[in-house]
């Protein structure tokens, strides 16, 4: 099993650069600026041997070894020579750099394109966690002298953390109260209780009198750091890298993603159909008044009130319906100055009669 570190500098005028993957499948990688270093991070801000990613089992962690501006982990900043778990997804920051962490499959060359081995290796992969193999949950020593130690939890067992010689588990720790707290398995899980110490517990840096324990959980006693780890519970899976056909420019890209990015293009030949049957339901009520219809074309669809005109009963174009009067159209212009010319007329005769018998 390898990982796959995304390596990004942060650009000081803005705009990032071009992403680098660097795959490698050593049980420990170092990262900094010296040529030596499985990951060259060359800056000025980075040390010789910055950090390092170690593997234990199938779990990941990273520390910082001492560097002279720090290491940050997903924002938060590590403290030297102090082991983190490391997730698919987590950001590790060194200066400029930023490190994206994947835990990848283990792939063969000569089985690289079989899908079932593939398949049959990540359910490996997960499988590990379910229990079948009866190992039991334990605690990983995650920094001071036993850094690394295993502390297993046996079934109906209990067990109390201190400083004292009596105690269960004995931590050596300034911080840590003779009996400072208690850990029980039973049916229902996990559980861990300060038994009233001077510094109390803290379960994923949040403190707590009591709490059950969940895989991967962080339980610090006093100044000592615990990672519960309990095989029994599905852990995440690995990445699995593509072949080299379905990688891009700006990094990998899986099958799946390349399936949606198809859809879209499959679905616009339907959504074009209904567009072209539209206009031959319009054209029959184009045909009625053929011969006022380029004028409706040229007023386009800036007046579009005036359109339904063309079909009005009203319209003198039309012959009137038998046994009707013919009406007047007012809206002609020479109608109306035949009519005024008409009615002045009448209006000159009337006077001419008038005056007539007033002489």
């Amino acid at each position: 099993m390898g990982v796959r570190l995304t390596v990004k500098r942060r650009a000081e005028a803005g705009g990032a650069e071009k992403p680098q993957v660097v795959t490698l499948s050593e049980d420990t990688i170092t990262l900094g600026r010296d040529d030596q270093c499985d990951v060259v991070l060359a800056q000025p801000a980075v040390s010789r041997s910055h950090a390092r990613i170690s593997r234990d089992g199938t779990l990941f962690f990273v520390e910082d070894l001492g560097s002279s501006f720090g290491t940050l982990l997903n924002g938060s900043k590590l403290k030297k020579n102090e082991k983190q778990l490391l997730r698919n997804g987590d950001t590790i920051a060194i200066a400029q750099f930023d490190v994206v962490f994947d835990r990848i499959a283990d792939v063969t060359e000569s089985n690289a394109g079989n899908t079932m081995f593939v398949s049959r290796n990540l359910v490996k992969d997960v499988m590990k966690g379910l229990g079948t193999s009866g190992e039991q949950p334990y605690f990983r020593v995650m920094n001071g002298p036993r850094e690394g130690h295993r502390i297993e939890v046996a079934d109906a067992q209990e067990y109390v953390f201190g400083r004292d010689d009596t105690a269960d588990i004995v931590l050596n720790d300034d911080l840590v109260s003779r009996r400072h707290a208690r850990v029980r398995r039973d049916w229902s899980g996990t559980h861990v209780e300060d038994l009233g110490s001077r510094n109390g517990i803290k379960v994923n840096k949040q403190r707590t009198k009591k709490a059950t324990l969940k895989d991967r959980d962080e339980v610090e006693i006093g100044g000592v750091k615990l990672l519960y780890l309990d095989p029994s519970e599905v852990r995440e899976t690995p990445v699995l890298l593509p072949s080299e056909s379905q990688e891009s420019e700006e990094g990998t890209v899986s099958v799946a993603e390349e399936q949606q990015q198809d859809e879209p293009a499959a679905e616009e030949p339907p959504a074009e159909e209904p567009a072209a049957e539209d206009p031959p339901p319009e054209e029959p009520a184009a045909e009625e008044p053929p011969a006022e219809e380029p004028a409706a074309e040229a007023q386009g669809e800036e007046s579009p009130v005036d359109e339904p005109l063309l079909d009005d009963p009203s319209n003198t174009t039309e012959d009137p319906p038998e046994g009707r009067a013919k009406l007047i159209d007012f809206s002609n212009k020479q109608t109306v100055i035949a009519l005024g010319a008409v009615g002045l007329f009448v209006l000159v005769a009337v006077l001419l009669v008038v005056l007539v018998f007033v002489a």
